[in-house]
This record gives structure tokens, C-alpha cells and sequence, in this order.
């Protein structure tokens, strides 16, 4: 007895259905895992100076924006308005001073990552950007111009790494305080970069730590409150502050867009496309036994 070489053909089938369809489900979201860009809720961009001025609080999608958030806002833009150009300087006039154009490069590529946090921010909050550095940074820039050799490495790198230490204080009093979503993760990367600038104009062996403003131990806390009510406030504050990056991404690639996403499993936002595949690599084993099995039945029947 022989069975019929069509026999096979449905599973033939099947199986290449099975592999296009795990194709298409492997391919869903971004190369590298992480969701698609495109937002699961809509975004709505603000007209511009719709983020409120002076001490107004302004409700945003992304929760209230006040005072502070757009001082801080401001401060990033300009930061990156003096210190890139500051960066430009070194590598122009010190290209023998290795250090001096690591600092730099390092000035440049952080702030032009900043930008373009702070620029999508900018949009999407309403909240228009300075477009020049204060008159007190544009004076550092111009004593920056007026020095050479030794004397521009210090001014270089006490002037950044002053103006550095003091934002990087803000930031992180911003990071702990604020209750806006967008602003949490424009905090955030600006602590990552500015502590990496630090870091490098510290390593050009010209920093005067002797001037630099000495820190204040912090005002004693306040007299304990007997009263046995739960105090809220505290407990989200300490709940901020426990693990500053929860549920943001700390650096922000060029190009890449503040979006709402849902709430992410343990496979980020494709756990339904990982248990798909789950499902159609099983399909496709089925069909890979069946034709086995096929192909022996044809043997045997061609044995006798």
C-alpha cells in the first residue's frame, strides 16, 4: 500500500504559513526590543507660551508644569548655548592638549544630546526656548576668546566645571520635586551628562577645586509630628527619590520622540508578540513532525 504524495503538501503548506507569520510577529517593534516609537495614546502639541509664565501652574498631559520646571527648562537650552561653543573654542585653540580635546568633544556631544531633549520638550510643554546664553555666559565665552595656552586651559576648565557643579545640583533638586513626566526624564539625562562633564574638565588636571563653592550640610528636619497621620507627600517623595530613573529612559538617542506607552510586562510592550512566536514556533514543529512522518509511511509502503 502507498500513500498519496499529496498527502503532504497541506503540512508543506502550513509550515510555510507558520514561518511567514513568525517573520511578521519577530519583526513588530524596534530592532533592538524596546517599543515603537509611535505613542498608544494621542499627542496633542500646545501652542507655543501655552505652558504658562511668571508662577503659573499649568496642567499638562504629562502632569503640572510650574516655575521651576521652565526655569529648568531654560537653564538646559542655555547651557547648551555657551558650552558647546565653549567646546568649539578648546578644540580650535588647544589641538595639541589631548585632554583639553577630550573635554571638548565630550562638552560638544553632550550638549547636542541635551538639545534635542530639551527642544521636544519644549514643543510638546508649550514652553518656548531662549535662543542666546545670558550676559554672564557670554562674558565667560569672551574671556575664553581673550586667552591662550595655559591661561585659556584654566579659564576653560574652572569656568565649566563652577557653572557644572551648580546645575548639576539643580537637576537633581528638579529630578527629586517635579510632579511632570517629561521633565523627570529631561532631569535625569541632564544629570547623566553634566556628572560625564564634570568628570572629563576634572581629568584635564586644571581644576581649582580650592575655588570652587564649598557644599552646606542640609537645614535639620523638622520636629516629628505625633499625630499618627500618614504623611503622603513624604511617602511619594521617598518612593521619587529611592530609584531616581524608574520608568524612564536615561539617555535619549537623537531623533527619538517623548511618547505615552502602555503599561509595560515583563517583555516590555511585546509580550503578545513573544508568546505569538511561542505559539507559531510549536505550529510549525507539528507540521515539521507530520511530514516526517509522512515520509516514513511512504518508505514503508514502498517496501512491500
Amino acid at each position: 500500500m502507498r500513500l498519496p504524495l499529496d498527502m503532504a503538501k497541506p503540512t508543506r503548506l502550513m509550515v510555510a504559513l507558520a514561518g511567514c507569520a513568525l517573520a511578521v510577529l519577530l519583526n513588530t517593534g524596534t530592532a533592538d526590543g524596546q517599543p515603537s516609537t509611535t505613542p498608544s495614546t494621542p499627542i496633542s502639541t500646545p501652542p507655543p507660551d501655552s505652558g504658562g509664565k511668571g508662577d503659573e501652574v499649568v496642567q499638562t498631559q504629562w502632569g503640572p508644569l510650574g516655575p521651576a520646571d521652565r526655569d529648568f527648562m531654560n537653564r538646559v537650552k542655555q547651557a547648551g548655548l555657551w558650552e558647546k561653543p565653549a567646546g568649539e573654542k578648546g578644540q580650535a585653540k588647544r589641538a595639541d592638549q589631548p585632554k583639553i580635546q577630550e573635554a571638548c568633544k565630550h562638552l560638544i556631544e553632550g550638549h547636542t544630546l541635551l538639545d534635542n531633549v530639551v527642544n521636544r520638550a519644549g514643543v510638546l510643554l508649550g514652553h518656548t526656548l531662549p535662543t542666546e546664553a545670558s550676559d554672564e555666559q557670554k562674558g565667560w565665552l569672551a574671556e575664553m576668546d581673550a586667552a591662550t595656552g595655559d591661561e585659556f586651559d584654566a579659564v576653560f576648565a574652572n569656568r565649566l566645571r563652577a557653572a557644572h557643579g551648580k546645575v548639576y545640583a539643580y537637576a537633581a533638586q528638579i529630578r527629586a520635586g517635579t510632579k511632570n513626566e517629561l521633565i523627570r526624564i529631561l532631569s535625569t539625562q541632564a544629570m547623566i551628562t553634566v556628572f560625564d562633564h564634570m568628570k572629563v574638565l576634572e581629568e584635564t588636571g586644571r581644576v581649582d577645586f580650592a575655588g570652587l563653592e564649598s557644599p552646606q550640610p542640609l537645614a535639620p528636619p523638622p520636629p516629628a509630628d505625633n499625630s499618627g497621620a500618614p504623611d503622603a507627600n513624604g511617602d511619594q517623595a521617598a518612593g521619587q527619590t529611592a530609584n531616581p530613573t524608574d520608568g524612564v529612559v536615561p539617555t535619549v538617542p537623537e531623533g527619538t520622540r517623548f511618547t505615552r506607552t502602555a503599561e509595560q510586562g515583563v517583555f516590555g510592550d511585546n509580550n503578545g508578540v513573544f508568546f505569538g512566536a511561542i505559539a507559531v514556533l510549536a505550529l510549525a514543529l507539528v507540521g515539521m513532525r507530520m511530514i516526517s512522518r509522512s515520509k516514513k509511511s511512504r518508505r514503508k509502503s514502498r517496501s512491500f
